[in-house]
């Protein structure tokens, strides 16, 4: 099961500059509107297909919009299907990135 990430450990590692790939998994729509900076937007529909360029090693943090969207709990358990050992949940989304007082972009 993928850990469960901080919007504080989130920050933390955009500050360190640790390298991570930021996967936005909510329908292209609402991406454009509003996600975290550096996130790229794959989703959960495409998931399987989009991750394929990853490198199994490569840590990777997926997200959705709430603590109650269900996608990034299934992307992550779907991308530790296909064998991603270093995959973090971050909880709570968009709007935890907000709440934390964190901006987004468009």
């Amino acid at each position: 099961m993928a850990r469960l990430m901080s919007s504080t450990e989130l920050a933390q590692r955009f500050d360190e500059k640790t390298d991570f790939v930021l996967i936005d998994v909510l329908p292209k729509e609402k991406f454009d509107v509003e996600h975290i900076p550096g996130a790229v937007n794959i989703p959960l529909q495409t998931l399987e297909e989009g991750a394929r360029s990853f490198r199994k090693n490569q840590r990777i943090v997926v997200y959705g919009e709430t603590h109650n969207d269900n996608a990034s709990n299934q992307a992550a358990d779907l991308l530790e299907r296909m064998g991603f050992r270093k995959v973090s949940d971050f909880d709570g989304g968009v709007h935890a990135w907000k709440q934390a007082g964190y901006l987004t972009e468009n």
